[in-house]
């Protein structure tokens, strides 16, 4: 009876030994794909690769299935802002090299200059990076090396209340609650549109269609293209708007009297309208993942600010979280977490799915004004002049930059790039692009 054969690394002995390379050097990639399906770290691809050399062909490839994994689980953000990636492995070590800087703080600065008040918002397009300001102008800057395009005053010399820029379009909401339509590339208007009665209060776009709120307490549904108004929605009691948010085709609104509605955005049928249940006046709305997040002030004594996640289909309320003392400052939802500022100089994190407060962040110098997420990080801006750059998963705080110019307005995180809205005019871009990546400038 012969004996079982050895499995072993090493160089294969003629008798009974087996050598571990010509066990796998001729496996099907097929095979290989499934035998890595649960690989979800770096680290663990590496060892596979060493397996052979045949592994390494398979594994070091952009064909290899498991970089597309990693791209969607490690940098979420900058995976659904890219429009495409045909090379994954090279794209995954760009970000991880970048991710690298932002948990160092390695990086370069430049301030771009060109409008004389507060930077309302910015917003990244190709090569491009626009910024809208409350003096009712928009730039357009090449976003590589800093250099001005153009800078283009609106027509309209009245200060911007709401501004708003989508794909190549800019919407500016006035005082007089007139809406201006830009056109980024030819630097016109498109049109002026006029119903309105009130000061703009929010502005969102949606598959063709602008919805506009006012201080005149309705809601316009306008067509882009044409300029025509389809729909004003009105609350049958009488009560104003002021947020509103947009998602599959349905419109949510807040309503002056603690209600929440959805709408059809198409025929501006009202689909259901609901007691939100809150304390006080709703401040601030999200959606995400068929779940509305709303969050409401109460100025009775004592005050305090609720926030509560309803199901988007049904109306159902799943969570309500712990109050507040005193109003929320920041408040975002994203990556499935419900992340805000605090009067109290925290910032707190919560699970969109199941309510449960995952971390409290403490920033002792100043109350959070400005949150952004961007692949597994939080950057906070704060009314000490500081940007901190948090890791989401365990609420270790990584670094600290100083904006000593102005106060922060806003901020956008594309590429490697910090982007931040000032208030006097100015924007300051923390490069955190490897050296061996950057243009030279």
């Amino acid at each position: 009876m012969s004996s079982v054969p050895r499995i072993t690394g090493k160089a294969a002995n003629p008798t009974n030994l087996i050598d571990t390379n010509d066990i796998v050097k001729s496996w099907p990639e097929e095979v290989i794909y499934e035998c890595s399906k649960h690989i979800n770290k770096l680290s663990d691809i590496c060892t596979l690769s060493l397996l052979s050399k045949h592994f390494f062909l398979v594994v070091i490839n952009d064909k290899f299935p498991r970089w597309q994994t990693l791209l969607t689980s490690h940098f979420p953000t900058s995976f659904q802002l890219a429009p495409s990636i045909p090379q994954p492995f090279a794209c995954y070590k760009h970000w991880k090299a970048i991710n690298h800087q932002l948990k160092t703080g390695t990086h370069q600065t430049r301030t771009l200059c060109a409008q004389q008040s507060d930077i309302q918002c910015l917003s990244v397009q190709g090569a491009s990076l626009i910024s809208g300001s409350w003096d009712s102008s928009f730039a357009i800057w090449d976003l590589k090396s800093g250099n001005l395009q153009r800078h283009v005053p609106l027509l309209n010399k009245g200060k911007s209340y709401c501004m708003k820029i989508k794909g190549e379009k800019i919407f500016s909401g006035l005082g007089d609650g007139t809406i201006e339509v830009w056109d980024v590339k030819s630097s016109e208007m498109l049109h002026s549109l006029k119903d309105h009665v009130g000061a703009i209060n929010d502005i969102k776009e949606s598959d063709g269609k602008l919805i506009s709120t006012s201080t005149d307490g309705v809601i316009n549904i306008w067509d882009i293209a044409s300029g025509q108004l389809r729909h004003t929605l009105a609350d049958n009691c009488g009560y104003s708007f002021n947020c509103i948010e947009v998602k599959d085709g349905k419109l949510i609104s807040d309503c002056y009297s603690s209600r929440i509605k959805v709408w059809d955005l198409e025929s501006g049928k009202l689909l259901y309208s609901g007691n939100a249940q809150h304390d006080g006046n709703i401040k601030g709305l999200a959606v995400q993942d068929d779940k509305v997040v709303s969050w409401s002030y109460s100025v009775d004594q004592p005050r305090y600010s609720t926030i509560k996640i309803w199901d988007l289909k049904t109306g159902q309320l799943l969570h309500t979280l712990k109050k507040e003392q005193g109003p929320i400052n920041s408040f975002q939802v994203s990556d499935g977490m419900i992340i805000y500022g605090t009067w109290q100089k925290t910032i707190k994190v919560w699970d969109l799915e199941s309510g449960n407060e995952l971390h409290t962040l403490v920033d002792p110098y100043a109350r959070t004004t400005c949150l952004k997420v961007n692949d597994g990080m939080l950057f906070s801006a704060s009314g000490d002049h500081m940007i901190k750059i948090w890791d989401l998963a365990t609420g270790q705080l990584f670094r600290s930059l100083e904006v000593p110019e102005d106060d922060i307005y806003c901020m956008e995180v594309n590429d490697g790039m910090l982007i931040v809205g000032l208030g006097n005019g100015k924007i300051k871009v923390f490069d955190f692009t490897p050296q061996s990546e950057s243009p030279k400038r």
